[in-house]
């Protein structure tokens, strides 16, 4: 097959890439997705037909490779020589991505777990575990001080992110006892990633639990399904999602080529 690549934007890429998306088993969290967004794209074309992408963070991360259903016979091909653009040494990989991660699995010398990505479970939570005396609120301009200073840098941008009113504030007692965020997915429809971060001195007592099931909440009231992610070594932060109904359905893994 005689193909070339050119370099692109996520505009031009937008329709394959919607197209490869669909096909997954799975979603993936706001981590992977601003990793994506913020990478270099590249077309993959026959003639001047479209016929895949891929995509690179910062030179050196593969974060995205699809081809359509009728060239995918030749895909090994292809990626043997996506692998060698610009200075590609590893690759971030969703286990829900089939297609992408069987061409991970032939050229990998190393694959190891990255993240965990969750799903809500829908099981009612036990009512002994919901806080009674446990409030929330929409976080405002006035609130940006009080997160900063109690979350250090969990937040990527708090200013945008209170402004794009993505951020909530958990209260117990009229105190501050945690922050929320629901970040709309760029990528998908209808789906948003979903974090909390709880005050040091409140920890293990159901707060991280009860700011995630008001985020579910605030999710299902808009028609949004929640998903979240968390490292795959913080062992809290998972059990605090599986205690608010979320479940472990894939995997981000990070792979050296």
């Amino acid at each position: 097959m005689d193909f070339k690549i050119r370099k692109s934007n996520l505009e031009n890429i937008k329709e394959i890439m919607e197209s490869g998306l669909s096909k997954h088993n799975s979603y993936f969290d706001s981590f992977l997705e601003d990793h994506i967004i913020k990478s270099n794209h590249y077309e993959i074309l026959d003639d001047e037909n479209n016929i895949g992408y891929f995509s690179i963070f910062e030179e050196n991360l593969l974060t995205q490779f699809y081809m359509k259903d009728e060239y995918q016979h030749l895909s090994q091909e292809v990626f043997d020589k996506v692998r060698r653009y610009e200075q590609v040494n590893k690759a971030f990989v969703h286990t829900g991505d089939e297609f992408y991660l069987t061409h991970i699995i032939d050229y990998s010398r190393n694959i190891e777990p990255q993240a965990y990505f969750f799903k809500d479970s829908k099981i009612e939570i036990p009512k002994d575990k919901i806080l009674s005396d446990f409030s929330y609120k929409l976080a405002t301009e006035q609130d940006i001080d009080i997160i900063k200073k109690h979350s250090g840098d969990f937040f990527d941008d708090v200013i945008e992110q209170v402004k794009k009113k993505q951020l909530y504030m958990g209260y117990k007692n009229n105190e501050v006892v945690s922050f929320g965020i629901i970040e709309k997915s760029k990528l998908y429809n209808n789906v948003a990633s979903i974090g909390m971060f709880t005050a040091s001195d409140k920890r293990k007592c159901g707060i991280g639990r009860n700011t995630l099931i008001h985020l579910k909440e605030v999710c299902y009231k808009n028609n949004i399904e929640p998903i979240a992610g968390c490292w795959y070594y913080n062992h809290n932060s998972k059990k605090t999602l599986q205690s608010a109904g979320m479940i472990g359905q894939s995997r981000l893994l990070v792979a050296k080529l």
